[in-house]
């Protein structure tokens, strides 16, 4: 009966089903409000400044460096010096190479000649010989052998120079024997090329 006359006082009421069907509950504390999602907490994380890769060091960074080989009862000592800037070299760049050759931990009376110089070029896809000097060339302390060498340039995107040093040396048996026995020394020298994106 009760429900019949709460179905008669609403306006358009069909049924007491479609009443309560319909309404919804309160919260404790409050009206019914629509919550709407929180936006995301997740900030984007700041971007990073890519690190470009750093050319690797050396031996001419300095301008020059000096290399000690032991032959037997005497030393060749070879010093290596441009006027370049080295840490700017590329595949693509001229490089000039000074070298200087002497003999050391001998005396001047066993006479020492320098008959061939050589130096080959290898990037690691090509291998060519830049530059040979050929004679009897007199190294018996205290004179030196002197030269300069120019490098061609090497494969595009080389990233490395190694250059193969060779000497030839014929040395007296004993003081004025005019007999000789050879030596051959040789030595590397490694230098570092930029490609694109390194830095010094």
């Amino acid at each position: 009966m009760a429900a019949a006359l709460l179905c008669g006082s609403l306006t358009g009421c069909a049924s007491l089903k479609e009443v309560t069907s319909s309404s919804k509950p309160l919260l404790p504390g409050g009206s019914v409000s629509s919550t709407s999602p929180s936006p995301s907490a997740s900030a984007s994380a700041p971007a990073q400044a890519v690190k470009l890769p750093a050319r690797a060091s050396g031996p001419l960074d300095t301008g020059t460096v000096t290399h000690s080989l032991k032959q037997g009862t005497f030393s060749v000592a070879l010093t290596y010096w441009t006027s370049d800037n080295a840490k700017l070299y590329t595949a693509e760049s001229q490089k000039t190479i000074n070298v200087a050759a002497h003999i050391e931990d001998t005396d001047s009376t066993h006479r020492v000649r320098l008959t061939t110089f050589q130096v080959t070029q290898d990037d690691g896809t090509t291998r060519a010989e830049v530059a040979t000097d050929s004679g009897k060339f007199d190294v018996t302390p205290p004179y030196p052998y002197n030269t300069v060498v120019t490098l061609p340039a090497a494969t595009a995107g080389a990233k490395t120079l190694t250059l193969t040093i060779r000497l030839d040396l014929l040395v007296e048996t004993a003081p004025k024997s005019n007999s000789y026995y050879r030596s051959t020394a040789l030595d590397t020298l490694t230098l570092p090329l930029l490609t694109n994106g390194d830095t010094q």
